[in-house]
């Protein structure tokens, strides 16, 4: 239920550092630490090492300003400004004020915003941890120029990251600007959505590339259906997002940023005729998919219909991918197990010689479908336990 291979697993030492190499960290969702890795070496980046819903990166320009454009499977891209070691209020206060020369890396005219976690520290609440570097932040702009920046918790123009750790303090400039699960295309969402992140990962986890037909009967607002055309397409991750926090870099290179999205931008494909299809129960949340998948390229050509999955017929050879309800968000509460029982049926009547892979509310869910399965994994939804299921139909 581990998705390293015995090989994967074993711990590498990171190259030596070369010129022009940033350290980072970049924080992914619990249980996608493996896949994320994968897909940073991809992008250019070393890997130093992984913690549970992080990894420290070595990477060069060229690679970091491609996490922030392509990656899939990252949260956030943090390039540290300063860290030290902190078991108080004021002297955190104190080295945000002197370790840092905020009037060099944005204006009194930018706004900006932070994000903080606080864990097992003297300091024990992450607002309060907030407000003291906000605090430091404004009243340094204050001595230095006589104004001071809006803070802006929204629509910032600057995100800041404020991480405390056993009394080990670091802020970090967010170089996506924010999130990158926010892809930009979710203009809605429907009851309990995947977030996006968690949606890419559970198709490069199925192993589909477009070889056969992609189905989703339970599409609900289309995520799975988005990262499947964004996967299959190759459309980076923030072609619609307006937004980085590369230019408070203080190397940043807008040439080298254009190229590196124009280079991405040429891989983009047509998505053939058919080959991503979706159907859901609810017309209601057909019409929120059809509204975001509209948002990208090639999305007007997924077919989409309302339906019940178990009226849907001969779905032979196809790759089903799916999220069905989990009865803990959205109130199903006994009826999931039927549900289970039915889909597992309707993928042994309708779908033979198909795969499926299927995230699963639990373990005790997944025996429901009574399917076989090539493999199963521990997938984090949030806050919930879950299991991603891959199984082959005969």
């Amino acid at each position: 239920m581990n998705p390293r291979s015995r090989q994967e697993r074993r711990s590498k030492a990171p190259a030596p550092r070369k010129p022009g190499e940033k350290e980072c960290f970049v924080q992914v969702a619990g249980s996608l630490e493996n896949y994320a890795a994968i897909e940073l070496q991809e992008l250019g980046a070393s890997i130093v090492r992984s913690v549970p819903r992080g990894i420290y990166i070595r990477a060069e320009a060229r690679s970091l300003y491609r996490i922030v454009y392509e990656s899939r499977l990252a949260q956030r891209l943090l390039y540290p400004l300063s860290v030290f070691d902190c078991h108080s209020e004021k002297y955190l206060y104190r080295q945000a004020f002197t370790q840092v020369d905020w009037t060099k890396l944005f204006s009194p005219e930018e706004t900006f915003a932070i994000e903080a976690n606080v864990s097992s520290s003297h300091i024990r609440h992450s607002l309060y941890a907030s407000q003291l570097l906000k605090d430091a932040i404004c009243d340094q702009f204050r001595e230095a120029v006589g104004k001071r920046p809006d803070f802006d918790p929204k629509e910032p123009d600057l995100v800041l990251s404020l991480h405390i750790h056993q009394n080990r303090a670091q802020i970090s400039l967010d170089l996506g600007g924010g999130s990158l699960h926010k892809r930009g295309y979710r203009v809605r969402a429907g009851a309990a959505p995947l977030q996006e992140t968690l949606a890419a990962a559970i198709i490069r986890a199925s192993g589909w590339q477009g070889e056969e037909p992609l189905i989703d009967p339970m599409c609900g607002s289309g995520t799975l259906l988005a990262e499947a055309l964004m996967h299959y397409c190759r459309i980076p991750a923030a072609y619609l997002r307006e937004k980085s926090g590369l230019k408070y870099l203080p190397d940043y290179d807008p040439k080298l940023w254009e190229e590196v999205k124009k280079e991405a931008n040429r891989a983009i494909r047509p998505l053939p005729e058919g080959l991503i299809r979706g159907s859901d129960i609810s017309h209601a949340n057909l019409e929120i998919a059809t509204e975001n998948l509209s948002r990208l390229p090639y999305g007007y050509e997924i077919l989409l219909r309302t339906a019940d999955f178990m009226k849907l017929k001969a779905y032979n050879g196809r790759f089903i991918v799916t999220n069905p309800p989990y009865g803990i968000r959205i109130g199903e509460g006994g009826t999931i197990a039927q549900l289970y029982n039915d889909l597992g049926a309707w993928l042994r009547a309708e779908c033979s010689g198909s795969t499926a892979v299927i995230l699963c509310g639990s373990l005790e869910l997944a025996t429901e479908l009574k399917l076989r399965h090539r493999w199963l994994k521990n997938f984090k939804n949030g806050d919930l336990d879950t299991v991603l299921g891959k199984f082959l139909l005969r």
